[in-house]
């Protein structure tokens, strides 16, 4: 196990937005006390735990807490607490959402339960939560308790409103927003929120920072449905499409159903029929998708909602930090070129 840590050690060289330089020291602590300084007595534990921190992504999560914190009068010790809890809650919902998926890889790297199993997955997932819950009782800050523990009921909520929607053609657009905020655009708005409430903002700015979290999440969320048609296995680091494999219906499938056309009516056959168990009329599906622009529309669909971030961006004085926050709604549409 030691050998597969090193190995991402040495691979896994971050390659951060430009802007993320502001708070380059920031994420390397960050980084450095999620690794290195959690308290974990069990050898297997602390190296799964590890194993899936260096197996991680940008952390967008947590450089919103840096950013929306410097933007609001500078970074304390209290919101580095604020990005780690943030940070530890975002990557144990992935490791249940990867058990729920049955799924073997994530960015690219062999997931927890692909690598030992889901007994071990959950375990693991419950002690990344109760280490989040560790955090937010040292901010000793009631009104972020109250908005992270309903972070948590999102998530819950979120993934079952998903699970209880598989295969059904007849979801709304109220429906898919909701799940998208449970599941992601929640954590986006607590972490955003939480760092103006901690640099003791107004009432007003610390509404319009919660405000740019959640519309970005949601911008973000639509992103990656679209991603799921468009990229390959290689960039997704994941099947091509496992959302609607599984039978859950996004933002690009929403927008190709509601299309005045009769291929609108081939998708919702196939996806009631739950394909046919066919792989070419899974196949079939995506190209239908593909061409009835279901994925040009979602993209324009997260422009509209970054352009909404963008627009409750007034809470931010320091033109610097304005310009380092709009370029956060840039990088994420950017991830569609």
């Amino acid at each position: 196990m030691q050998q597969v840590i090193d190995k991402l050690n040495k691979d896994k060289k971050e390659q951060w937005p430009e802007f993320f330089d502001a708070i380059s020291k920031e994420l390397a602590e960050l980084k450095y006390n999620l690794t290195e300084k959690l308290p974990i007595k069990s050898k297997l534990l602390s190296e799964i735990v590890k194993y899936v921190f260096i197996a991680g992504g940008k952390r967008l999560r947590p450089a919103l807490c840096f950013l929306s914190a410097k933007a609001t009068g500078g970074v304390t010790d209290k919101h580095l607490v604020l990005a780690e809890l943030t940070e530890l809650i975002h990557t144990a919902s992935l490791v249940h959402d990867d058990i729920i998926d049955s799924a073997h890889l994530r960015r690219g790297e062999e997931t927890v339960n692909s690598l030992w199993n889901d007994k071990i997955s959950v375990i693991t997932g419950d002690f990344l939560f109760g280490q989040a819950s560790v955090k937010l009782g040292e901010l000793e800050n009631t009104e972020i308790v109250k908005i992270y523990a309903n972070v948590l009921s999102d998530l819950c909520d979120g993934e079952i409103e998903q699970y209880s929607s598989k295969f059904d053609t007849k979801i709304s657009w109220e429906k898919y927003l909701h799940k998208s905020t449970a599941k992601t655009a929640s954590l986006f708005a607590a972490a955003c929120k939480s760092a103006a409430i901690l640099n003791n903002q107004s009432l007003e700015d610390i509404k319009l920072a919660n405000n740019f979290g959640l519309y970005l999440g949601i911008a973000f969320q639509i992103v990656d449905d679209t991603l799921d048609f468009t990229s390959n296995s290689t960039e997704l680091g994941k099947a091509v499409a496992s959302d609607l494999k599984q039978g859950i219906i996004t933002a690009p499938t929403l927008f190709a159903l509601s299309a005045s056309d009769d291929r609108a009516k081939q998708i919702q056959v196939l996806i009631e029929s739950r394909f046919n168990e066919r792989e070419e009329d899974f196949k079939k599906a995506i190209n239908l998708v593909i061409e009835l622009e279901g994925c040009k529309k979602a993209a324009m669909m997260a422009k509209e909602y970054i352009e909404k971030a963008n627009a409750s961006l007034s809470f931010v004085k320091d033109r610097t930090f304005h310009t380092y926050l709009t370029s956060v709604g840039d990088y994420v549409l950017s991830r569609l070129n």
